[in-house]
């Protein structure tokens, strides 16, 4: 792999005088289509006056010292394809290449890739990625990504939830455009509020991150990138169905008038069919409607860049029994949601490398909640402003970027305990009403952060920050220190180091509202302190060429350990505890997660990715009827061993693509329960495949989910009596529903 890409550029009619010469770096997508290049070097030769491009491929570089010139671009595994002035602007396209031994080899734009070039460990995902399953929601975009687990919430919602480097989804930090996405009452069920045709990008960013983008990315961040209103694509419609029933609808229009552009994306989703296949007298899915909107505008000129966003979300899952059970059990969650945000960027032409930025967002969610005898109301209202100043130190390659952010969040929840029978008459009566937990609460933060990147050279890279945030509550100041370093000891290879801290204020609740599905008793500790963990990690990341086809082998190892945690203790049946970390004797809970990583193109137009991962996390519990005093356990239901084989073909005419995906669980622990007869859980595999057929502007597909059938046997624990002490449909460890076959329909007309 070439390590420059090299255009002479002689520079004639310059003035005398010094200035600078700008341009951009971009990728050719296609003959009409262009990416920015972010990251790219550019540099003239044997001179220590160089730059990098910034987030849409933007550079300014000083004239060279003396002409004619030679102009560098260094990104690995592109060349130059052409170059062209455009209003005193110097245009460089790139297209991924490798060059051996002066032979020019054309690689292929991968749905998944690990980069060499950042200073985070970051993977990206792409359109062609989610494409290859359903991916019905954000939750169902990682279903051939060996990174992010995607598990189940309980047995009754027909939610799934997420886990990343060992830990539960809460910790890690899931953003929109590195705007908030997913916290406070969203935790639970917010991966459902975002459809995956919405999304044309996904950046998984490993162990810490940014200080700039907050201070609760425990395990990482998920920063999702919609669908611009300057894409190509005019028109985008989606039709799903599968034999359960479910149906839903994906539109995506693009507008654009001059320096104004906009999009709009909505969907919608119906499911009204009764499903028991294991006659438990539950249904395996409820029944689910769900509405959803985003609309953006956007305008840029020279000097502003402005983007606005309005995103609406409304959903109801009602189920539980099925009609006319002689024991009925109710299950109804409703989820209101309205947000809008902006973003407001000021370039300072005269000054590159300058600029100054203030995003913010505002957010009202309704989030009402029934299992059953337990009832619970939420609302959140919340504002969010971040204030970015960026600066150059002298040179270029020094970047220093500042500000000030700011939390609001008002909280207002409650849980209702119903005591339930059954009168003769077989309708339910109720007896009495208790008030198990309430609060009113308001959190505010301030904080201010710094960030500096430098880098030495082509070998070593380095990301430091530093952010200070206070928390109106415990009257204290947090210190969130962070740290990156990347070095390449040559072109394919990157091994990097990260540590840094990371702080969040639990929802002990409603993050964990799925275990309300049961019948075992709630207490907590009076005192919930906020949660702060350490996250230390590496990562190899090796780019190689085997028989000229191109390959990735990639390494990671994390550990994360925590100060304090809000520890969810469900280990005696019936009984539902939160303790703060800190207030159990020898403290102790941690995380270590290692996994590694291996893609190949096996023979033309043939893919296959393997993955292998271990989590070992443990947790101090304080002690209760099942175990000893102050217990090092291992976190319950989370798999110890995961495993993970895709393949994807795609035929000479790229108008077949065949996709298959084996995702392979190992045992977890399970709490005890005495109609549990197990200390693990069995391991098993779940295989999805789908067949997708392109005519002109239309994919067809076919596929099919779980479909070996596996399923959890009795998931439901005593489910004719959910009166009971025993019932409980929140220890869930593998799919409930069986083999699942849907197929669909792409519509995409371009500009």
């Amino acid at each position: 792999m070439r390590k420059h890409i090299i255009l002479l550029l002689i520079c004639i009619g310059i003035q005398a005088e010094s200035q600078n010469i700008n341009g951009k770096v971009l990728e050719r997508i296609s003959s009409d289509k262009f990416n920015p290049i972010i990251g790219a070097n550019v540099y003239w030769e044997n001179t220590n006056i160089g730059t990098v491009t910034d987030k849409n491929g933007l550079y300014s570089i000083q004239e060279a010292p003396s002409l004619p010139a030679t102009l560098l671009v260094s990104f690995i595994g592109y060349e130059v394809s052409n170059m062209e002035l455009i209003d005193e602007q110097y245009i460089f396209y790139l297209a991924p290449n490798l060059e051996l031994e002066e032979v020019n080899i054309n690689s292929k734009q991968k749905s998944s890739k690990f980069s060499t070039i950042g200073t985070l460990n970051v993977e990206t995902l792409n359109t062609k990625e989610f494409e290859k399953a359903a991916c019905c929601n954000l939750s169902e975009s990682f279903e051939t990504n060996a990174t992010v687990d995607v598990v189940y919430n309980d047995a009754v919602s027909g939610a799934k939830k997420i886990r990343m480097l060992g830990l539960d989804g809460v910790y890690t930090q899931i953003t929109q455009e590195n705007l908030p996405l997913i916290r406070g009452l969203s935790s639970s069920y917010g991966l459902t509020f975002t459809p995956g045709p919405f999304v044309e990008s996904i950046q998984i960013i490993k162990g810490v991150g940014s200080v700039i983008n907050g201070f609760e990315s425990f395990s990482g961040q998920i920063n999702l990138e919609y669908f611009k209103p300057d894409c190509d694509e005019s028109l985008y419609y989606n039709l799903y169905g599968n034999l359960e029933g479910k149906i839903e609808n994906n539109l995506r229009l693009v507008k654009k008038n001059g320096k104004w552009k906009s999009n709009l994306l909505a969907h919608f989703s119906l499911n009204e069919k009764d499903i028991d296949n294991n006659d438990d007298g539950f249904l395996d899915m409820p029944h689910i409607t769900n509405f959803n909107f985003l609309n953006r505008w956007k305008y840029e000129n020279e000097n502003v860049g402005l983007q606005f966003y309005a995103r609406g979300f409304i959903e109801e899952r009602i189920g539980g029994t099925i009609e006319n059970n002689t024991n009925p059990y109710l299950v109804e969650i409703n989820n209101k949601l309205i947000e809008l945000s902006s973003k407001t960027g000021f370039r300072m032409p005269s000054k590159p490398g300058k600029s100054i930025g203030l995003q913010t967002s505002f957010r009202v969610h309704d989030f009402e909640a029934t299992f059953g005898a337990n009832e619970y109301n939420g609302l959140q209202k919340s504002a969010y402003l971040n204030l970015i100043n960026q600066t150059f130190i002298k040179e270029e390659k020094n970047i220093l970027k500042f500000g000030l952010s700011f939390y609001a969040d008002k909280y207002g929840q409650d849980i209702t305990k119903y005591n339930l029978a059954n009168a003769d008459t077989g309708i339910i009566a109720l007896w009495y009403s208790q008030e198990i937990f309430s609060e009113n609460r308001t959190d505010v933060m301030p904080g201010a952060f710094a960030e500096y990147f430098h880098r030495w050279g082509e070998l070593i890279s380095i990301t430091s920050g530093f952010r200070a945030d206070y928390y109106n509550i415990t009257d204290e100041i947090y210190a969130i220190p962070r740290v990156n370093i990347k070095y390449n000891p040559n072109e394919s290879t990157a091994i990097r180091i990260s540590g840094g801290r990371a702080l969040r204020n639990s929802n002990f609740i409603s993050d964990n509202i799925s275990l309300l599905a049961s019948n075992r008793e709630i207490s907590f500790s009076e005192n919930i302190l906020p949660e702060i963990a350490w996250n230390y990690g590496l990562n190899l990341t090796h780019c190689f060429y085997l028989f000229d086809r191109e390959g990735t082998f990639n390494v990671d190892f994390y550990r994360t350990d925590f100060e304090n945690q809000i520890v969810v203790d469900i280990e005696d049946q019936g009984i539902l505890t939160f303790t703060n970390l800190s207030d159990i004797p020898n403290h102790i809970s941690f995380s270590n997660a290692f996994q590694i990583d291996f893609a190949y193109e096996l023979f033309k137009r043939f893919d296959v990715k393997l993955a292998y991962k271990i989590n070992n996390s443990k947790t101090s519990y304080l002690g209760g009827l099942t175990y000893d005093f102050s217990s090092l356990l291992e976190t319950p239901l989370l798999p110890k061993n995961r495993a993970l084989i895709n393949l994807a073909y795609t035929n000479n005419a790229a108008d077949w693509l065949f996709d298959a995906t084996l995702n392979y669980i190992g045992k977890s622990r399970i709490p005890m329960h005495e109609l549990i007869d197990a200390e693990y859980s069995d391991p098993f595999s779940l295989i999805n495949c789908q067949i997708t057929k392109k005519i002109n502007n239309f994919d067809f597909y076919i596929g099919v989910e779980n479909l070996l059938s596996y399923t959890q046997e009795n998931p439901i624990l005593d489910s004719y009596n959910p009166s009971s002490d025993k019932f409980d449909a929140s220890l869930i460890w593998a799919p409930v529903m069986g083999r699942k076959i849907y197929l669909g329909l792409r519509y995409k007309l371009s500009n």
